[in-house]
């Protein structure tokens, strides 16, 4: 059965890409270049990966045509089939096997699946959808090799620019919805329950079997991507912002908040 997350993001599939481009919103591909070049370093070229929420498929053909095998997971069937499409139409489609599934259920079918992969990573929080990061460590436990390693790209509680930006605008709930009790997402209008994760979750959940090797925050000086457009209108300011934030966004302290943090594990 699907999530309400999945739900949610199933209705905004047809238009998912055209809202999240890089020329509709210059944030999404400044943020997705940071995570790539941290891909790069932590998985090999020609190497197999597990991607969970692959969505529409942006960050599977990016991989793909680095010369990745990939295993594309996302429980919202819609975006699934974009993905699939997107892939046929620039001749990838071998690089790729895709699986309609959100964690737990990947991790029940796991074994029967005969699949064998390198590394395991997830871009811009399809895991902040599981109400729970048990299931995320029982897949892991079941795909992950000893020493293969996960990349993890979530929604953390604090993103002080978030508060501010949304405090200057005279919205308080907006400001504090990191912290509410029983957090939300809204999709185009649909809401569904979701979490925030930050490092110290990720450790208490993955336990000693995983020993996490990188932190760094993704959208630290850089604002939250809801504020992209209204970013692109200022390119100057957009680049120096971006500047501070590779200079800011792996120190410690500063690495464990922002608008998304990269954690990244390796299996022991």
């Amino acid at each position: 059965m699907r999530s309400d997350g999945a739900q949610a993001f199933d209705a905004l599939a047809p238009r998912y890409d055209g809202l999240f481009s890089p020329e509709a919103n210059p944030l999404v591909g400044l943020m997705r270049a940071r995570v790539h070049d941290i891909l790069a370093r932590h998985f090999r070229p020609g190497t197999t990966l597990l991607e969970l929420g692959c969505g529409t498929g942006e960050d599977t053909l990016a991989l793909a045509r680095r010369g990745h095998a990939l295993v594309a997971v996302d429980p919202a069937p819609t975006m699934l089939a974009r993905a699939q499409a997107k892939l046929a139409a620039a001749g990838r489609a071998d690089a790729v096997r895709f699986v309609n599934a959100a964690a737990g259920a990947l991790a029940e079918r796991w074994p029967a699946l005969d699949l064998r992969v390198d590394g395991v990573f997830s871009n811009f929080a399809p895991l902040n959808c599981e109400l729970s990061l048990d299931p995320v460590r029982r897949l892991l436990e079941r795909a992950l090799p000893p020493g293969g390693r996960f990349v993890a790209v979530v929604l953390p509680r604090l993103c002080p620019l978030e508060v501010a930006l949304f405090l200057v605008r005279g919205q308080p709930r907006a400001a504090l919805r990191r912290f509410r009790r029983r957090p939300q997402g809204d999709v185009d209008g649909m809401r569904f329950p979701m979490r925030y994760y930050g490092p110290r979750d990720f450790d208490g959940a993955l336990g000693a079997g995983f020993r996490r090797i990188e932190t760094r925050s993704l959208g630290l000086a850089l604002p939250p991507l809801s504020f992209g457009p209204v970013l692109a209108r200022a390119p100057r300011l957009m680049a120096a912002l971006a500047a501070v934030e590779d200079r800011l966004a792996g120190l410690p302290g500063l690495s464990r908040m922002g608008d998304h943090v990269v954690l990244v594990y390796q299996r022991r």
